[in-house]
Order: C-alpha cells, then structure tokens, then sequence
C-alpha cells in the first residue's frame, strides 16, 4: 500500500474518535446525573463544555499547524485527547468531569483541524476528492456509531467505559501516526499569532455560547445579549489585529478567493439544514409518536449511513469532473428532502420517514466531500492549515446556527399550533400534532437557507478543481 493510504488511515482514525466522542457522551447523560447526583442543567455541561471548546479553538489550532508542522499539532492532540480521556473515566465529580471534557475538547479540536490539512497537503488535486471522501467515512460512521456503542458501553459496564476505551485505541493511534506521517520541518520564520487566536477564540466561544443557550435563557436576556455584543466587539479588534499583524493567524486575503469564501458559505448553510433536522426529528419522533430513545435513534441512522456510502463516490467524482456541479446538487437534494419532511404525517409509516433520512444522506453526502476539496485546493499550499482549521470552524458554527434556529422557530411557532388546534381532544394528542406543525415550520425554513446555499455553491466559480499560485498576505 502506498504511504498517502496510510497516511490517510491515521487521519481516519483521529476523525473517528474526536466525531464519535461528541455523540457517544449523550446517551450517558442520565447515568452521569445518577451517579454523581446532579441537575439535568449541571450535566448538560459535560456535553457542552467539550463542545464549545472545539469550536472556538480550530481556527487557531489550524494556523498552529503550518507554524509548527502539522504532524507535530496531530500528534499532541492525539496524546492530549488520549490522557483526558483516561482522567474524564477517571473523574470522582461532575466539576472534575467537566473540567477535563474541556482538556479532552483542546485534543479533540488539534485533531480535527489538521486531519483535512493533512489530507490536502498529501494527495495531489486528482486524488483529493476521493481521499476526502474517505475520511468522510470515518465521521459518519462515528456520527451513527456513538448513540449505540455508548448505550452497550452504560448498559454493560458503566458510563466511565465510554471514555476509557479511549485510551487502547488512542495509544495504538499514536505509534501509528508517528510511524506514518512524514517528518516536516516548522515553517521558515513563521510565527504565531498569539493576540489574534486569543480575540478569536473568545470572540468565538461567546457566540457558540449565545446560539446554544439562547433559547433557555431567553434570546432578550442581558447574558444573551451579551455575549452577542462581546462577539461583535471582539470579532471587530480581532480584525483590525489581523489587518495590522505582519503574519496573521488567518490571511484575509483568503477570502478573496471566490471558491474558499463561497465554500465556507456553502458549509455554514450545509450543516445548518442538517441539524435542523438531526435536532428535531428526536423531538417528533419521541414526544410526537412515543418512540423510546434507542429506537429514535436506530431510526436516525439512515442519515450518516447513507452519508458513508456516498461521500467517497463523489468524492472520487469530483476529482474527474469538478466539485460545482456536485455540490449544487448535493445542497439541492437537502433542500428538497427538508420540503418532504414538512409534508411527513403525524401518523407516518416508517417507510415514508426513512426514504426522506437517505434522502438528506445523500444530499449531504453529494456535497461534503467534492466542498471540502474546493476550499483545500483553493488556496496556495502553504495555508492549507488555516483552510482546514476555517473549514472546521464552519462546520460548527452551522452546527450551532441550525440549533439555535430550529429551537427558536419552535418556540415561536408551537403556541400558534396549539391555539389554532383549540379544545375537543387530549392535551397530549393535541401537543403531539401542535409540535409536529411547529417542526414541519422549521423545515421549512430550513429549505429555504438550502436554497441560498445551492446559490453560494453555485457562485464559487470554476467548476474544476484548481489551486491559485499565491496569495499576499494582508499589510497594514
């Protein structure tokens, strides 16, 4: 087997662990509470904290990357995941466990970052697509494998079990990473931008905090509002900072480049109309038909199932024919499949659910992979690791985006549903079609941030993969 393989299994492996420990934790929820004897409110944190800090600590730990190799950031997040793992099975408190699901998100976030960087920097333009694509494997099945492996994990032995399986798998990762990545020098007089990664990253954690609190907090509540203000004022000082600074942590003359600045657009909207959905289809599927929590999400699966079959063909794909095309459709296809879910009965048949799930998948999948590729390969090689931190740090802010306004059109539109149903039946027959309504709502909107989306794929220009020869960097 060719070395790029390899190299790429190692990058498989760190996108797997760092994607499934953000989902397995969920279903471990309750047996954390139990033990520890806390709140729902207190153990929501050990969710939270992990992931608030991966997403505000990838765009710094991207340009980390190219200032001290990325091999070199792989490695120390594997380690750094690894150890926290141990101590977070190890915690004998909530404010311990937490504490080091915060240690554990730093590792997490090192890992994330570099694994596409290191995938663009490895395989050449005709074969990044497809790499990509595989790699696009490992999260997906990391996606649909957490919710299951975590419950088998409780149920079996405890909820400490789920982190320290870490800790095999993640020392084998980490021989087999040194082993395999190739040795890189640090790059020649470059260095860190210490001022800018801080206004980021704050800057960034006050909105992801705002987006995934906003709702229980109150969207008018001076935390809230707050936290809005602070990401404004900071993300403008981290601007200005950037303007001025000889070697910023990220070139805003990036952006410029009309295949990364729309790709990450398109990433934004992507995920966005993703979690829309991936959000609230447990509450429809729970609260509006009665399913237990395994089996909502058993029936969920489809989703990154069909995302793992694929992602690597077009991948593959739009290494022959260009990543426009694909993506565009691929971002289509969610908008479509979000307009079918708004049509699902209250009273569906399970066939009617799953063919609207493969749907998405698809639809995800068409336009992951052949996106990723357009916004690596547009940018000179030497920022390949801020490209990928950005990349990264889109993926999130969709995230949270899709979340908080899916949570926020349900609030509003549920009491609408509930007055328009009136008297006659059962309070819970009548919330069961009133939240059905109000989710049916949200997709909708959903579809319509799909439909920006196809625009800004569409607008990303050439629709064959290419790399500019440089970029200046921005003087003050």
């Amino acid at each position: 087997m060719e070395r790029k393989w390899l190299i790429l299994t190692s990058v498989s492996l760190g996108s797997l662990m760092a994607t499934l420990d953000g989902s397995i934790v969920n279903i471990a929820l309750p047996a954390i509470e139990t033990d520890f004897r806390i709140g729902l409110n207190a153990v929501e944190w050990v969710v939270v904290a992990y992931l608030l800090v991966v997403g505000s600590l990838l765009l710094p730990f991207g340009r980390l990357g190219e200032v001290l190799t990325f091999k070199r950031v792989y490695l120390a997040g594997f380690a750094i995941f690894t150890l926290a793992s141990v101590c977070c099975g190890a915690s004998s408190n909530a404010a311990m466990l937490v504490a080091f699901r915060v240690v554990q998100g730093i590792g997490a976030a090192m890992l994330m970052a570099m694994g596409p960087a290191i995938v663009a920097h490895t395989f050449q333009d005709h074969e990044r697509g497809r790499a990509l694509g595989l790699n696009g494997v490992s999260v997906a099945i990391g996606l649909s494998l957490g919710p299951a492996l975590g419950g088998i994990l409780t149920q079996v032995a405890t909820w400490r079990a789920i982190f320290l399986i870490n800790a095999p798998i993640g020392l084998l990762a980490i021989i087999w990473a040194a082993r395999v990545l190739p040795s890189e020098k640090p790059g020649k007089d470059q260095s860190f931008d210490v001022k800018g990664a801080a206004l980021s990253g704050v800057a960034l954690f006050a909105l992801l905090l705002a987006l995934s609190d906003g709702q229980e907090w109150g969207w008018t509540s001076p935390a809230v509002v707050g936290l809005f203000v602070a990401f404004v004022v900071l993300g403008a000082a981290f601007l200005r900072v950037e303007r001025r600074s000889i070697q910023p942590m990220i070139d805003l003359a990036l952006f410029k480049i009309r295949p990364f600045s729309a790709g990450l657009a398109s990433v934004v909207v992507a995920f966005a109309g993703l979690f829309t959905a991936t959000f609230l289809l447990p509450f429809l599927l729970e609260q509006g038909r009665g399913f237990s929590p395994i089996e909502a999400g058993l029936l969920l699966t489809p989703v990154p199932i069909t995302m793992a079959l694929v992602a690597p063909i077009s991948g593959a794909a739009s290494d022959r024919f260009g990543p426009r095309v694909l993506a565009s459709t691929g971002m289509a296809l969610m908008a479509l499949s979000l307009v079918s879910l708004t049509q699902l009965p209250v009273d569906f048949a399970l066939p009617d659910l799953i063919w609207r799930l493969v749907l998405l998948g698809v639809g995800q999948g068409l336009f992951m992979s052949p996106n990723s590729s357009a916004v690596l390969g547009s940018v000179p090689r030497p920022r390949i690791g801020t490209a990928s931190g950005t990349l990264a740090q889109m993926r999130v802010n969709g995230q949270a985006v899709g979340i908080a306004l899916s949570g926020a059109i349900v609030a509003t539109r549920l009491p609408v549903h509930l007055a328009d149903l009136g008297g006659g039946a059962p309070m819970a027959a009548l919330h069961g079609v009133a939240l059905a309504g109000a989710i049916h709502d949200a997709f909708a909107v959903a579809a319509l941030v799909c439909c920006v989306g196809i625009v800004t794929s569409l607008i990303r220009g050439s629709s064959r993969p290419g790399r500019p020869a440089a970029v200046a960097p921005v003087q003050p």
